[in-house]
Order: C-alpha cells, then structure tokens, then sequence
C-alpha cells in the first residue's frame, strides 16, 4: 500500500502539530490522568485488551527508528475493516509505558484527539468530536471545554493535507459512511 504522503510531508505535519494542544498551554492529561493513553477496554470477550493505535499509510516511517516507548507490527487489510483500495499491512503501535511517549513523535490520532476528520456527502471536510465507540468519557467532551483555537487551526490545516492522499481520504469516507448510516450524533467543532 503505497501512499503519496512521505516521510518529509509527515516530518512538516508533525513539526506544525508538535505544540498543537487541545487546551493550549494546559496539559489536558492532568484532567484525567491521561485516560486516552492509558485505558484499557473491554472487548465483546470480556477481556480486557490493551489500547493500540493504527497509523496511516506511510506514516510508520515516523517511527522506524524509535522503539524505545512502544512496540509496533502490522495486520493484513484482510483481517480488519478497511477502504476497499487498501491492500496489504495496516501497521498498529501499543505504547509500552503510558502516558510517557517520546511527544514530537505522537501519531496522528494522538495529535488530533478529541478531534476526527469527518466528511460530509458534499466530500467537505469537518472536525467533530472523537466520541464514536469510545471506551471511556473525555473530560473535554463530557464538560465541553472550550478547545484552543490554534489547536483547532492546526487539526484543521493537518486533515486537509492528510485527506489529499487518497488511502487516506477513503478511509475518512468510509469512517464518515458509517457515522451517517449508524445516525451517531455528531459533535461539529468546524
């Protein structure tokens, strides 16, 4: 699965994102001892699996030579739910000791949480709140905080040039197709 998002254009991505914090200068963690990191999740089993994160085509070259605060490997498209025009490995991180991470190194659901990209039926793109199937309650959502207007600028500007790769604009869709045919209520933030 070859993506037209490199390396270089994740390093600009990241650079711009890396101070990005939903309530600015405050760390959002100490609300809620960094929930987001560290839940873990009932499963349909009734285990308790630990949280992992997928990361988007091309963006595990990030993290190639990092290892210290996570464990990566990959899934075939096979076994889970993808676009259709996805075809190979999905690769997932665990971190290893939550919430300590190396920062400048998050992935993009890291760096965009509480928020998701969602596109609309007109393909226009919209920041909502990150509430479908959580596990947990967010304290920015479930006291709706104000977020920090840069951090929603910056989110906004990373998920328009995100969404130009087309892996990545169908998996937005696809996520999209579902919200709407499932009628989860929707936060819009933009």
């Amino acid at each position: 699965m070859k993506s037209s998002i490199r390396k270089k254009d994740y390093i600009k991505i990241y650079n711009t994102t890396n101070n990005a914090s939903p309530l600015g200068e405050f760390n959002c963690g100490e609300l809620c001892d960094s929930i987001c990191c560290t839940v873990e999740s009932k499963n349909k089993e009734d285990i308790y699996s630990e949280m992992v994160l997928y990361m988007l085509p091309g963006e595990e070259e990030m993290l190639e030579n990092e290892s210290d605060w996570f464990e990566m490997y990959y899934e075939t498209t096979d076994e889970y739910r993808y676009p259709d025009s996805w075809d190979g490995k999905v690769y997932y991180i665990k971190c290893t000791n939550p919430p300590y991470c190396n920062r400048r190194l998050r992935p993009i659901q890291c760096r965009s949480f509480p928020l998701s990209p969602h596109l609309d039926k007109d393909d226009n793109l919209h920041l909502i709140y990150d509430e479908y199937d959580m596990t947990y309650q967010c304290p920015i959502i479930s006291q709706k905080l104000d977020l920090d207007e840069d951090f929603i600028k910056k989110v906004y500007k990373m998920w328009k040039r995100l969404i130009e790769d087309k892996l990545i604009f169908d998996l937005i869709k696809m996520d999209s197709e579902k919200r709407e045919k499932d009628k989860k209520e929707m936060k819009m933030v933009v």
